[in-house]
Formats: structure tokens, sequence, C-alpha cells
């Protein structure tokens, strides 16, 4: 016996998916498969955990569920269900949708979710929290708490609050002096320190409502990208800005990539980060690869 829980995450931001309960319901009864799902939706802050806490309890053999939400709903359902039997999809109703960019979800309709296959796929932990995309430090962390506040004064900004927030970051540029202890893909440890203008463990290709700071990463591979922008002049940030949206930074001499498996940032100031676009604060994270972590549900078309 299996079942798929579709969870409509209610607080998730504007979309070009725009999908209904009932929709998903009549899709499934037309099929004869209506006993296969159970639709719900959150009604508060923390639902998505004791909707999938009340999951864990069932007594089923396969457990499903699938979010109708953003990153940072998707980032909630990873937490609550890792280390679990659940099973867990997304579809991108959110306004960011970073991690579903790793996919292809081009003329998605519910449909799709008829026929699918689960593969392994890779977490971060950063301190005790679970991370399923990017966690990062610095000037895209500003960005992101701009277009927030601006997304509070008026919702119907949508994506428009990420560009005005990087317009208005450009003009207020800060530094982290930040203290690196790594553990690399080969074994070997690797200490450095210095001001960096970005620090972004990936797990995902993309963040901040498209940027793609690790455009060659994979989220079943192993091992994160860690993406440092050192110290850059000013007449050569817009253009940089650019290109790391685009995922063509690869061969500017301010920023690198390191292949880790683990390591600790911190730093005696205290710095702000985010964890799949939730702000944080603190002086230290450690943070680790948890290989194969979870199993993701991938529809089929």
């Amino acid at each position: 016996m299996k079942k798929m829980l579709f969870i409509n995450s209610t607080k998730s931001g504007k979309s070009e998916l725009n999908i209904k309960n009932e929709e998903i319901i009549n899709i499934y009864k037309s099929h004869g498969r209506l006993s296969d799902i159970q639709v719900v939706n959150t009604e508060y802050k923390g639902h998505i955990g004791k909707i999938i806490n009340d999951f864990k309890k069932e007594d089923i053999e396969e457990k499903i569920a699938i979010i109708l939400g953003g990153d940072g709903s998707l980032n909630e359902l990873a937490n609550n269900a890792y280390a679990s039997d659940i099973k867990i999809g997304l579809i991108p109703t959110g306004t960011g949708n970073d991690f579903a960019k790793n996919f292809n979800y081009r003329n998605f309709k519910i449909e799709d979710t008829l026929d699918y296959y689960t593969k392994p796929i890779d977490l971060i932990r950063i301190n005790d929290k679970i991370c399923i995309n990017i966690a990062s430090l610095g000037f895209d962390t500003q960005v992101l708490k701009k277009a927030y506040d601006l997304l509070d004064e008026n919702p119907k900004l949508g994506k428009k609050a990420y560009i005005r927030s990087v317009i208005h970051n450009l003009l207020h540029v800060s530094y982290e002096n930040l203290y690196f202890d790594l553990e690399k893909i080969d074994g070997s440890r690797l200490k450095f320190n210095g001001d960096f203008l970005i620090s972004a463990i990936c797990n995902g290709s993309f963040y901040g409502s498209g940027f793609n700071p690790a455009p060659d990463t994979k989220i079943d591979d192993g091992y994160l990208n860690l993406v440092l922008a050192k110290k850059i002049p000013y007449p050569r940030l817009i253009p940089l800005v650019i290109k790391y949206k685009k995922g063509v930074h690869q061969n500017s001499k301010y920023l690198s990539q390191i292949l880790v498996k683990k390591g600790t940032i911190s730093s005696k100031n205290g710095f702000i980060g985010n964890i799949d676009g939730e702000i944080f604060s603190c002086k230290e994270i450690k943070f680790e690869i948890l290989p194969a972590a979870i199993d993701w549900v991938y529809f089929k078309k």
C-alpha cells in the first residue's frame, strides 16, 4: 500500500504555477486512484512539521510527501522528513523556486505525478539544521534580506523584489572577514582566512531567484561545491554579478570553487547567512555533506 500526501503551502509567494487542491483530487479521481492520495493545506507556521510527524505514524508501505510551495517550504519538509521512511518531492509554487531549477518542470501538469520514480539525493547539515539546496553568507544574504523587506512592503513585486535588492546592495557593498577550516573531497585539510563578498555552500545549482553560483554541481554527487568571492574592484563588480547570475563566472580570478565534504566557517564579529532562504545570524557554522540522505520523487513525462 502507498500514499502520496500533497501539502499545499498556503504561505508561498506568487508563482507561474497555480494549482488548486480540487485539480489534484479530480485528476486522481479520473484515474481511479483517489484512495492513493491525501491533500492538505498548511494553516500556520510550523504546520508542515505537524503534518509530517502525523504521516510518520501511519502504517503504510510507501510514504510520499509532495510539497506545493517554494524553497522555504521544501526546506521545512526536508528537515522534518529526514531520517524517516518518507520520500519527498516538489511542485514549485513559490516565488524563487530555485531548487526546482535542478529539474525540468517545463509544461508541468498534475498528471505528471501519476508516474514517478525515486532516487536518493544529498543533503547538507548546517549546525543542527538540514539544507537541501544552498547555504550562503555575505552579499547574497544581504540581497535576500532586502528582498524580503521589499516583499513585506509590497507582496505583488514577486521576483522584481530580488532585482531591486541587488541594485540596492550594489550601492552598499560590504565584506565578511571569515576563517575557513575545510576537509576537501580527497580527505586533505585546508585552512585560510580573509575578506569575502560571498561564501556559498552548494548542493544545488541555483539560489536567490535564479543566480547560478555552481553550474556544475549535482544533487547526488556526494560532495559540496564551496563558491567564494574575494574583494572585487567596484568597476568589475556589476559585470561579475551579471556573470554570476548566468553561471558563466568560472574563469574570474575573483571567484574560486573548492570541492569539500565538510568544514567550519567562523568570524569573530559574527555574520548573517541563509539556509535555503531562511536567514540566521551566528559566529560559526559547521557543515557537512549527507550523501544519499533522502529519497527524491522524480516525475516521469
